[in-house]
């Protein structure tokens, strides 16, 4: 059985974002005249119970400012999507994948272009099966109607490329980086975890500067860092004796922190750049219609605990409800903003601002549960 996953990728400003959402914008899909969209995802290995993380590589220079790709994987491989992160040059981009059973979607915006060949614009990572057996094959690529929006250039469609082959089998998988994201400071402890690790595997760090390595256990490998280093979106590869390698790009999988009362929000995943602030304004907060609501979005990258207090502001600049959260690190939390105000909701022209002891990643979002869709957008304002 092949299980869809739609993922259209989204960080607007917030005024931009209310006016297009009664409905999408024109479209220039079928024209021959915008460049379409080159992307190629290479081959993977990973044993029963390993993560494949899928790496989606621009093969063409491209200017996409939004997307929706499409794609489908095997649950009879796969049991699970464990993580999704963006990428791009400028880290500007915030986004939000909703996951239910069979099913992903994303939306993003960025002002700032595409990577390179040869860093991911966007990695997946799917959980192989515990009994899958050794030796399956199975392929994952993006459907053809899937679309992007190259500026003002307008909507494209995918080059034909061919799918990735994924093949249950070899003896080594990296299933997370801790911690994976944010910059750490010198002296800092990573580790590398996994599974099939070796006395004997070879481990490359590329652009890592570390002081000291060990292999741990088979599941673990450690290394300390030799100067302040941002970790997002860091390439590291390991290699057993016997040929089997794994890469994988490095980025902060936060631990949830409790659970929404929007049941909207139950499997929603936030994606966050990689862009930290001290403090965020969010202008104008008030849904248009009644089966929408605002909220806001954090997560943080520090190596200590960060306060964060939520305040909704009317449109006189009086206060109209507060409260101040700790944030363990490597923690996130996704709310509607009722439920970070003591219960005030917005009215029209009111305003959120977010304000943090330490510099954290945070991004504000539109709910809509007549549509069942949840619509990331950047802060009005902010300070680093």
């Amino acid at each position: 059985m092949r299980v869809c996953i739609t993922i259209g990728l989204a960080c607007m400003a917030a005024g931009v974002l209310f006016a297009q959402s009664g409905g999408p914008g024109p479209s220039t899909a079928g024209s021959t005249s915008v460049k379409r969209v080159a992307l190629s995802i290479p081959d993977e290995t990973s044993p029963p119970g390993g993560i494949v993380q899928l790496k989606f590589m621009v093969t063409e220079p491209t200017p996409i400012s939004t997307g929706k790709p499409i794609s489908s994987y095997d649950d009879s491989t796969f049991d699970g999507v464990w993580g999704i992160e963006l990428f791009n040059p400028t880290a500007d981009v915030n986004g939000v994948a909703m996951i239910r059973a069979n099913w992903v979607r994303m939306q993003y915006v960025t002002s700032s272009g595409t990577q390179g060949t040869d860093y991911p614009i966007m990695t997946m990572a799917l959980h192989v099966r515990p009994d899958a057996v050794p030796g399956t094959q199975t392929q994952f690529s993006l459907d053809p109607s899937s679309t992007w929006t190259l500026g003002l250039l307008g909507t494209t469609t995918l080059k034909p490329m061919a799918p990735a082959t994924i093949k249950v089998g070899g003896s080594i998988s990296i299933t997370n980086v801790v911690p994976g994201g944010g910059v750490l400071p010198v002296g800092s402890l990573v580790r590398i975890l996994g599974m099939g690790f070796q006395p004997r595997s070879q481990v490359q760090l590329n652009a890592i500067k570390f002081s000291s390595i060990r292999i741990v256990s088979s599941s673990e490998i450690d290394f300390t860092l030799a100067q302040d280093t941002n970790m997002t979106g860091q390439k590291i590869q390991v290699v057993n004796p016997d040929g089997s390698q794994d890469t994988y790009f490095s980025y902060l999988r936060g631990i949830p922190m409790g659970q929404s009362d929007q049941p909207l929000l139950t499997g929603t995943l936030p994606i966050f750049s990689s862009m930290v602030h001290s403090m965020a304004v969010f202008s104008p907060v008030a849904p248009a219609y009644a089966s929408q609501f605002m909220g806001v979005a954090m997560q943080n990258p520090n190596t200590s605990d960060v306060q964060v207090t939520v305040a909704l502001h009317s449109s006189a600049n009086s206060l109209m409800g507060s409260s101040t959260t700790t944030l363990p690190a490597g923690n996130r939390l996704m709310r509607a903003i009722s439920e970070l105000t003591q219960g005030a909701a917005p009215t029209f022209g009111s305003y959120v601002t977010v304000t943090a002891s330490h510099p954290i990643q945070v991004f504000g979002f539109l709910g809509d549960n007549a549509a069942g869709t949840v619509t990331p957008f950047c802060a009005a304002v902010t300070q680093p």
